[in-house]
C-alpha cells in the first residue's frame, strides 16, 4: 500500500503557487547588509614617511627569521625551541583550529540537510490457558497453553531532508564572517610567534649583559683585593694610616656585595629563559656557556621608508582589519534574521508489517515548502541589527587605534636605535680611556705617588664607564629587536611559511592585511 502527500497542484492554479518559490530562488543571489571594503586610513594614521631617522638609509631588512641576523647560534636555538614548545603558541593554534571548524559549520548551513532513521520491533501477546482431559478434574489432563495473539514484526525506515534557502544571504554573510575570523586567528597565531621571539631575544640579551656585568664585577673585586693586599702591607709597614686600610677593606666588601647581587639577577634570568623555552637548567647553562658574556651585535639592516609596507606586515594590524570584516558580515546576518525565510522539507518512509505468513508494506513521501515570517518580536530584531552595527564601529575604532599604535612603535624603535648607535661609540671610547687612567692610577699607588682615595675614585669612574658601555650595547641590540617586532618581522616572507616543516601545528594559511570586498 502506497500513500502520498503532494505539495502544489496539477491544476492551472498550481503555477501561481510555484511562482513565489521560483522568485525566492532568484532572490537568493542577493545578500543584505553592507558589502565590506577595507577601511581607508587617514594621513595621521598612515603617514607618507617616517619622521625618525632610518637606519642604513632605509634599505630593506630581511624580516623572516630575523634572529638569525644576529649571527648568534644560541639565540637562534632558543627562539626556535620556544616557538616549538610554548603554551602560548599552542593556545593560538587551538584558536585557529576552532575558527576552521566554525568555517566548516557556516559552510554546511548552505547545503541541504539529510538524515535517516530506522527501527525494528517484534510485538506479541499471550491469551488464557486450556486444560485437555475429562470433565471430572485435573487427573489425566495436560496443560496446553496457546498463544492468544500472533507475533507482529514491524520494520520501518525513513529519510528526512530539509533545506533553508539562503533567501537574503544571511548564511553567506555568516560564512564571510567565519572566513574573516579564521584569517584573524591565523594572524593572531603569527602575532604570538612574533611577540614570543622578541621576548626570548630580549631576555637572552639581558642575560648576556648580566653575564658581562658579572665579569666586570669579578674583575673589579679582583683588583680591589690586590689593592687591599698592597694596602695591608703598607699599613703594617707604617706607610699608610689605619683609615686607608679600613677603606680598602670596605671597597672589597662593596665589590663582593655588588657581585653577588648581580649573580642573583643572572640566576633569575636563567629561570625566565627556562620558562620561555622549556629547556631544563642544565641544558640551558650548557648552551649559554658556549659564548659567555657576549652581547650579540645587531645586524646591518634598514627599514622600508613607506609606512604602508610596514603596516601590511603587522599581524596584529591584519587581525584587527579582519575583525572589522567579520563585524561587517555580522550586520548582514542580523538584517537577514528580520526577514522571511523559506525551508524546503521532504521525507520518504517505508513500513513493513509481518504477521504469521502474511506481510504488508506501506510507502509514503512528502515534500513542500514552509515559510517563516517575523511579525512582532518586541524590537529584538532591530536591537540585533543595532548591536551588530555598534560592534562594527568598535572593531573599526580598534583597527584604527592599532594602526596608530603600530606607527608609534616603529617611530619609537627608530628613535631608540638612532640614539643608541650614536652613543655606543662614545661609550666605548670612554671605557677605553678610563681603563688607561685606572691603570696609571694603580701604578702610581703601587709606587706610593698616589693616594688610595684617588685610586678608588678613578676605579669607581672606570667601573661606571664599563657598566654604561654594556648597558648601551644592550640598548642598541634591544632597539633592533623592538624594531623587528614593530614592523611585524618574522611571521612571513613573501607569503612563505617560515616553518614549512612544522605543518602539524602551524596554520597553513599565511598572509597579511586583506583588501578584498565581501559581496
Amino acid at each position: 500500500m502506497t500513500t502520498g502527500r503532494h505539495a502544489g497542484s496539477h491544476a492551472p492554479g498550481g503555477r501561481a503557487q510555484i511562482a513565489p518559490l521560483v522568485l525566492a530562488l532568484l532572490l537568493a543571489g542577493c545578500a543584505v547588509g553592507p558589502d565590506y571594503h577595507t577601511p581607508p586610513l587617514s594621513g595621521t594614521e598612515a603617514p607618507q614617511g617616517w619622521h625618525a631617522t632610518l637606519p642604513h638609509h632605509g634599505s630593506r631588512m630581511a624580516l623572516a627569521r630575523w634572529w638569525e641576523q644576529f649571527h648568534d647560534p644560541v639565540l637562534t636555538q632558543l627562539v626556535e625551541q620556544a616557538d616549538a614548545t610554548s603554551p602560548t603558541i599552542a593556545q593560538a593554534v587551538g584558536r585557529v583550529r576552532e575558527a576552521r571548524a566554525s568555517v566548516s559549520t557556516s559552510r554546511a548551513a548552505l547545503f541541504p540537510q539529510l538524515k535517516g532513521s530506522g527501527s525494528a520491533m517484534r510485538q506479541g501477546g499471550f491469551g488464557g490457558s486450556q486444560f485437555a482431559g475429562g470433565a471430572g478434574g485435573l487427573s489425566g489432563g495436560a496443560l496446553n497453553p496457546t498463544l492468544g495473539l500472533g507475533t507482529i514484526t514491524t520494520l520501518a525506515a525513513q529519510a528526512d531532508a530539509s533545506w533553508e534557502i539562503d533567501l537574503f544571504g544571511g548564511k553567506r554573510r555568516s560564512q564571510e564572517g567565519a572566513d574573516a575570523r579564521l584569517t584573524a586567528s591565523e594572524a593572531d597565531w603569527h602575532d604570538a610567534r612574533v611577540s614570543l621571539a622578541a621576548e626570548v631575544a630580549n631576555t637572552y640579551l639581558q642575560q648576556r649583559e648580566c653575564e658581562a656585568l658579572v665579569n666586570i664585577g669579578a674583575a673589579t673585586l679582583s683588583s680591589r683585593q690586590e689593592t687591599l693586599q698592597l694596602t695591608e702591607r703598607k699599613f703594617r709597614a707604617g706607610f699608610v694610616a689605619p683609615a686607608d686600610f679600613a677603606q680598602a677593606q670596605a671597597t672589597v666588601g662593596d665589590a663582593v656585595n655588588a657581585l653577588e647581587g648581580q649573580r642573583a639577577q643572572c640566576a633569575q634570568g636563567i629561570d625566565k629563559l627556562v620558562t620561555l623555552t622549556g629547556l631544563d637548567h642544565e641544558a640551558l647553562n650548557g648552551l649559554l656557556s658556549k659564548d659567555n658574556a657576549q652581547i650579540p651585535a645587531p645586524p646591518d639592516a634598514g627599514v622600508p621608508d613607506v609606512p604602508a609596507q610596514v603596516l601590511s606586515q603587522r599581524p596584529d594590524v591584519s587581525s584587527a582589519e579582519r575583525a572589522v570584516a567579520g563585524a561587517s558580515a555580522d550586520i548582514g546576518v542580523a538584517v537577514a534574521s528580520r526577514l522571511p525565510s523559506i525551508t524546503l522539507a521532504g521525507s520518504i518512509g517505508i513500513n513493513s508489517y509481518r504477521l504469521g505468513g502474511q506481510s504488508l508494506t506501506s510507502k509514503s513521501w512528502s515534500f513542500g515548502p514552509s515559510v517563516s515570517l517575523p511579525i512582532f518580536d518586541g524590537g529584538s530584531g532591530a536591537a540585533r541589527v543595532e548591536t551588530a552595527r555598534a560592534r562594527y564601529d568598535q572593531a573599526l575604532a580598534s583597527y584604527r587605534g592599532k594602526v596608530r599604535q603600530a606607527v608609534q612603535e616603529v617611530e619609537d624603535a627608530l628613535v631608540r636605535l638612532d640614539a643608541s648607535d650614536r652613543r655606543v661609540d662614545a661609550a666605548a671610547m670612554a671605557d677605553a680611556q678610563y681603563a688607561k687612567v685606572l691603570e696609571a692610577s694603580n701604578a702610581r699607588y703601587r709606587l706610593g705617588a698616589g693616594s688610595l682615595l684617588q685610586l678608588e675614585d678613578v676605579r669607581r669612574t672606570a667601573l661606571q664607564a664599563s657598566q654604561s658601555l654594556a648597558a648601551i650595547k644592550l640598548e642598541r641590540a634591544q632597539a633592533w629587536v623592538a624594531l623587528y617586532k614593530a614592523v611585524g618581522g618574522g611571521w612571513r616572507d613573501d607569503g612563505a611559511n617560515p616553518h614549512p616543516e612544522n605543518k602539524t601545528t602551524a596554520p597553513a594559511a599565511q598572509g597579511g592585511a586583506h583588501t578584498g570586498t565581501a559581496s
